[in-house]
């Protein structure tokens, strides 16, 4: 059963909660077995998937839309369920040592199994809508984690940033979403898949798929949504291990790499994808190239491998698909032990600025060693698992369909890449572990961390070596059904450490020489002047905050003025506008004037008193003439309730009533018991041309449902069910009880919240103490003018 997994990530964050106690570092190991008996649990189900099927589970969610609450692991979740269950292990564990210190390792741990709970069911779904559920969820379990460290203003703005990019990018994939649903006429991603002829040549295509991208690129920081991934940088480093080179980001190339057997195949898919990935892929590798943070460098170079990623998915093809893969795997393992090696530093030597370490060999040379194999696949090193996949990178780019100018751009844009990467991977490596004694061994005292430490960083930097010696053929029959899912049929696939003398071999050698030669160079190049600040996207995303807050601002003082009429006035006007502007376009032609109410003349007096009274009180010189008024206009309701057979309401009717005229007269007893005009002429013409359109409207919208045949009636339903199925006769009480309980709840609940905010100013106005008269004296005038507006 494939949704059990994802329970029990979830139901496992409370537990987590015991690395609070002491001896946090051993509770964080024992909670690592939760991910680690996912991942076993994973693999006993993986038979079919090894054999070229699937699993497939379905549960009934909201049956009366035809949507089912489903699972589905083939080929590609599988990879990416193993990701994250098998790098949640070591980071879990990982994260007990490098926050063994912190009080809120629990609290963090908590997070990590939600946000490893949703990660895991975005990639089961097996319904759009299900995933979507998912995605979001991801989205608000990392800003929990982002902004772990919120006394911090950085980890509150970066949370902030990845929320709204994300979220907003979200809105937009969630419209995109029901409009392939609605294309392909069902929400199922197998229906969906098997639709992918028929969807492409719809019109709802176009729409869909940049709707989709929007969402994608959003998660996956693409150009020009890429800025608020180094902003998240903030979290602490077991959660960027986790979040930010394995999974979450990964999420966007998920759903590309998903649906590009149903939306691939066109120009506006493909073309896309590889010109926006190419372009991320390059700039975020030179930016990169010139960082001094540690996280900073390795947070760009995350960018740069999800562009390469995108990018694949545009180029399509069988080497394409393998690429895609082949280098999702191989930079969970290697950038996952970067990350976590880049908080060993920061733990050990309390900073990750290269410019104060150095020469940390003589010190930690277990970390070295760890360090140069998870570098050596970064920068794509013949015998490391990331040779092997950016070997994969450069045949999709040689092999692509999408033409020969296409082809050149993508392999320059890989080279590049591969040289920047090497120029970075030599930048770190020299300058923590060669040189002289750096400031920060001269400040303290450095060795390395414990062994606990340095398991989390070294299993996936000694994977990267021994998977292409020993595990090529394992290993390809896990990429063979994740190439299969991509790439929309069977493929064979088997990964090799040389395939002979080949073009790609030759550019991948040819940047490793180029690399190396500039390697040397690192420094200058970091000091060069680039791009200017505000191509980082972070400050334009700021200054678009901020004038968005400053007009809503300059928005709420024009309209929150401190006077009702002002308020009911801009209501009704957005009312007319938004409502009456469309039900007068297209509405009118619903409205029957064909009826025969067959009206009684009682009932037609108590009707015709309603208006009568409406101008009496405006009319009205005093103010218990209003009331009387108001009283006629309630108790004629209340009539026309009991005529019509609802005498219920017409008790809940009359005793508002009663307790309105008591209210009102306890309160206009201490004011002056005449009104007086504070209005102009035309404004009172104003109001009164606007209320009269609102009544007009309100009217018109009654007739309209009221006299409207497309939907069958619900009274009857109710009649004939209420008895049966509520136990009650009172067709009302059933519906407010029983068909409407939830609706009932909440307004109980809104009540109930209002009557705790009233006792709470209540009990404030008590603690201050009781106004004195002069208080009472100063405060009536301030309140007349108001009271007194009619």
């Amino acid at each position: 059963m494939l949704y059990p997994l994802v329970l029990i990530a979830l139901a496992a964050a409370p537990l987590a909660l015991l690395a609070r106690l002491p001896g946090r570092d051993r509770i964080a190991w024992g909670l690592a077995l939760i991910p680690l008996t996912i991942f076993g649990l994973t693999l006993a189900q993986a038979g079919p998937v090894w054999e070229g099927g699937q699993v497939v589970e379905r549960i009934a969610w909201v049956p009366a839309l035809g949507l089912d609450l489903s699972f589905t692991l083939d080929g590609l979740s599988l990879l990416f369920a193993l990701i994250i269950t098998g790098i949640g292990t070591l980071i879990v564990g990982y994260a007990g040592h490098y926050l063994g210190t912190d009080s809120g390792l629990g609290r963090f741990l908590a997070y990590l199994m939600l946000f490893m709970g949703a990660m895991l069911g975005l990639v089961l779904a097996g319904n759009v809508l299900t995933m979507f559920v998912f995605w979001e969820l991801t989205s608000v379990t990392s800003y929990l984690l982002i902004g772990y460290k919120h006394d911090y203003a950085d980890a509150r703005r970066g949370a902030l940033h990845s929320l709204l990019v994300t979220g907003g990018g979200g809105l937009a994939l969630l419209v995109g979403l029901l409009l392939l649903g609605q294309a392909a006429g069902s929400y199922e991603l197998s229906a969906i898949l098997a639709a992918g002829d028929a969807l492409r040549t719809q019109a709802l295509y176009p729409a869909a798929v940049i709707l989709i991208l929007l969402g994608c690129f959003t998660k996956s920081a693409q150009i020009p949504f890429h800025f608020w991934l180094p902003g998240a940088m903030q979290a602490p480093t077991p959660a960027s291990a986790f979040l930010h080179s394995a999974t979450m980001v990964k999420a966007g190339v998920y759903l590309m790499a998903r649906l590009s057997p149903a939306l691939g195949g066109t120009m506006l898919w493909d073309v896309t994808l590889a010109v926006v990935g190419g372009a991320t892929m390059t700039f975020a590798a030179i930016v990169a190239m010139r960082q001094f943070d540690l996280k900073a460098m390795l947070a760009y170079t995350t960018i740069s491998m999800l562009g390469a990623l995108t990018m694949q998915i545009g180029l399509g093809g069988k080497y394409g698909a393998e690429g895609v893969a082949t280098n999702i795997l191989a930079h969970a393992l290697y950038k996952s032990a970067l990350f976590m090696l880049a908080g060993v530093i920061d733990h050990e030597c309390g900073t990750r600025d290269l410019r104060r370490l150095g020469g940390l060999r003589a010190y930690m040379p277990q970390t070295m060693v760890i360090t140069a194999l998870a570098l050596l696949s970064f920068g794509g090193i013949p015998v490391m698992f990331g040779f092997v996949a950016k070997e994969l990178m450069l045949e999709a780019a040689l092999e692509t369909d999408l033409g020969p100018m296409l082809s050149v751009l993508a392999v320059a844009a890989i080279a590049v890449t591969a040289v920047a990467y090497l120029v970075t991977g030599w930048r770190l490596f020299s300058n923590v572990f060669l040189g002289g004694r750096s400031m920060a061994a001269m400040q303290q005292h450095i060795t390395d961390p414990a062994p606990g430490m340095l398991i989390g960083p070294g299993v996936p930097a000694v994977l990267s070596l021994i998977i292409p010696l020993a595990f090529l053929g394992p290993i390809s029959g896990l990429i063979a059904p994740a190439s299969a899912a991509i790439y929309g049929k069977a493929i064979e696939v088997k990964l090799a450490l040389w395939h002979g003398v080949n073009p790609a071999l030759l550019v991948s050698l040819g940047a490793i020489a180029v690399g190396a030669a500039l390697a040397r160079f690192g420094e200058q190049l970091a000091g060069l002047r680039g791009w200017p600040a505000w191509s980082r996207g972070d400050m334009i995303f700021d200054r678009l905050i901020e004038r968005t807050l400053a007009g809503a601002t300059a928005l709420t003082r024009a309209i929150q003025e401190g006077r009702l009429r002002r308020y009911i006035l801009l209501t009704m006007l957005a009312m007319l506008v938004f409502v009456g502007v469309p039900f007068a376009s297209f509405g009118l032609g619903e409205i029957r004037f064909d009826l025969d109410p067959q009206l009684q003349f009682y009932e037609v007096l108590a009707a015709a008193l309603i208006p009568i009274g409406v101008i009496a009180t405006i009319n009205a010189r005093t103010r218990l003439g209003a009331i009387i008024a108001v009283g006629v206009v309630g108790a004629m309701v209340s009539l026309l309730f009991v005529l019509f057979s609802a005498p219920d309401l017409a008790l809940t009717q009359l005793l508002i009533e009663v307790l309105s005229t008591v209210f009102l007269l306890l309160v206009f007893s201490v004011l002056p018991v005449r009104f007086e005009s504070f209005s102009a002429n035309w404004v009172r013409r104003r109001d009164a041309i606007i209320a009269m359109a609102v009544g007009v409207l309100m009217g018109g919208l009654v007739l309209a449902a009221a006299t409207n045949d497309a939907f069958a009636p619900l009274a009857p339903y109710f009649l004939e069910n209420s008895l049966e199925k509520g136990k009650g006769a009172n067709v009302v009480n059933v519906i407010l009880v029983d068909f409407r309980g939830f609706d009932t709840l909440g307004e109980i609940t809104v009540l109930f919240i209002a009557l705790l905010g009233i006792y709470g100013l209540l009990r404030l106005r008590q603690g201050k103490g009781d106004a004195t008269p002069e208080r009472v004296t100063t405060a009536e005038p301030a309140a007349e003018p108001v009271d007194t507006q009619r």
